[in-house]
């Protein structure tokens, strides 16, 4: 079954070259923004989002990396023995490019990047499989300068068996956009006039600008960057792009500066109205809108309307906000973000839960007093051909010198009536609050317990090494976090759930002689 850009479906041992080709997909869709968000929809103006963060690779530089390798395997810059592709990248190029390696049947991806590339990112490539290698100096580094990595890649390309692509100065960068990315636009929205893009390396602004000049001069052509001194992650400030080699300067009308903290701003605000787009879409709106309001305290917007009397935009949206939550966070504050209710929860109770943990009173009972007692099965588990059925840690407990005890009531209460050889650790007063339900106790009874059920604990340290502990407290809660906490350092805990006080209602607690 062939691939169907209308039903969206690729079949057969090519579907997922299909799937990346955008020849045969639907178009990146193109999303008008609603009024709330677009402050100038009274005077005639819509603007929509070309959603790049739509394609295959969740990022706009699938295009460029898909035209440099396939116009490289047309020429033979790419053929059977290529078993490397290199680049500079620590980004969304390069990611694309190790999607891309495997589907062409490419082995390995090397990225070289600044050694003050974030953990995150590095993570995340790793994660797509591509090999790193990093490099000091200008994170930014000029393509001939021999200490820099952009100059290594362009080397190291040359060994047998690699190819370079190289984004920054390989025209099949921006031509990526005059085959694919303008068409595109000017076949979804005819009538356009004013198309926005931020500029990093170039290519979305020069191949798309060119091809909307060449097939639509009228429509106005914006450039964004950051202001001077201030980063926004993929676009450059405007002082860097002299050494881009590409052709920006005949793509655009104009260049717009815009802040990187309302860059920041203006995503999220997308974001949170259904549009998951990157920090360059807030900065390409936010130049978009800084145009079109400086052409109408002009005087000059009605130059822009198209025959209806309307102005339709584009501003292109080229990744998804998802690797930059941390950089949001960072820019913005805390203010933007909402509260987490008992966040002093967040740094204690860190350890795991089991049911496989708990033991009702009636067992509790059982496991001390009667000699014959044995784990009951669990409902609903079927024993699986093949596989031996696994004993229970309480198995061979069968007497309750076997047990460690451990009453974490107050002493008051534990010295009024207690199982004979148990240990006391006071930690829980009948007038504590259930710690599940409040935080502050939470915190306190965490802390001590912790502290105190350490293996360097001089009482209850090594002494619990090795034992199965039965832990008991006047409810049970005290004794589950007890629990918890035991099991995290490798100690065989089992708590008694609803405590003391559940074992009363049981009739099974006795007047112990101790």
């Amino acid at each position: 079954m062939p691939a169907d850009p209308i039903l969206n479906v690729y079949s057969g041992e090519e579907a997922l070259i299909d799937f990346y080709d955008p020849d045969k997909c639907p178009p990146v869709p193109l999303v008008e923004l609603p009024r709330r968000l677009n402050p100038l929809r009274d005077d005639g103006v819509r603007i929509y989002a070309k959603l790049m963060s739509c394609l295959p690779a969740l990022n706009v530089k699938l295009l460029p990396a898909l035209n440099m390798i396939l116009r490289a395997k047309e020429d033979g810059r790419i053929g059977p023995d290529t078993h490397t592709l290199v680049e500079y990248s620590s980004g969304s190029t390069v990611i694309s490019m190790g999607l891309l390696a495997k589907i062409y049947g490419i082995p390995r991806v090397k990225a070289y990047m600044s050694n003050k590339t974030t953990p995150a990112k590095l993570d995340q490539l790793r994660f797509f499989g591509v090999d790193l290698k990093v490099f000091g100096g200008h994170g930014q580094p000029e393509p001939l300068d021999p200490n820099g990595g952009i100059y290594q890649a362009t080397v190291d390309g040359q060994q047998e068996g690699w190819y370079n692509p190289d984004q920054y100065s390989n025209a099949e960068n921006w031509e990526a956009h005059v085959r694919w990315t303008g068409p595109q636009i000017l076949r979804q929205l005819p009538k356009l006039s004013v198309f926005a893009a931020s500029i990093g390396t170039s290519g979305t602004m020069t191949g798309t600008g060119l091809y909307i000049k060449e097939h639509k001069p009228t429509a106005k052509r914006i450039g964004v960057c950051p202001n001077n001194g201030e980063r926004v992650p993929g676009p450059r400030m405007f002082s860097l792009l002299e050494p881009v080699d590409f052709p920006w300067r005949e793509a655009v009308n104009t260049i717009e500066e815009v802040p990187s903290f309302e860059s920041f701003e203006k995503s999220l605000e997308l974001c949170r109205n259904g549009l998951l787009v990157g920090p360059s879409s807030g900065l390409a709106l936010l130049g978009l809108l800084k145009y079109l309001n400086r052409e109408k305290e002009a005087g000059r917007l009605d130059a822009l309307r198209n025959e209806d009397g309307e102005i339709p935009s584009v501003f292109i949206c080229c990744d998804q906000p998802a690797q930059y939550i941390h950089e949001y966070m960072e820019k913005l504050g805390s203010d933007y973000f909402p509260k987490i209710e008992n966040d002093e929860l967040l740094n204690v109770d860190c350890y795991g839960y089991n049911i496989d943990w708990e033991v009702s009173a009636e067992e509790a009972y059982a496991m001390l007093f009667d000699p014959a007692w044995k784990p009951p099965k669990k409902v609903g588990v079927l024993p699986v051909e093949g596989i031996a059925e696994q004993g229970s840690e309480l198995d061979d407990k069968k007497d309750i010198k076997d047990y460690v005890i451990l009453d974490l009531r107050d002493q008051v209460s534990f010295e009024s009536s207690h199982i004979p050889g148990s240990r006391n650790l006071p930690v829980d007063s009948l007038n504590d609050a259930n710690p599940y339900r409040h935080p502050p106790t939470m915190v306190k009874q965490y802390q001590l317990l912790d502290e105190k059920l350490s293996a360097k604990d001089p009482e209850f340290g090594a002494s619990l090494e090795g034992k199965v502990v039965l832990t008991l407290s006047h409810r049970g809660h005290i004794g589950r976090l007890a629990m918890s906490i035991l099991r995290n350092r490798g100690v065989k805990a089992h708590c008694v759930m609803g405590g003391t006080e559940r074992w009363r209602e049981a009739g099974l607690w006795g007047n112990w002689v101790n």
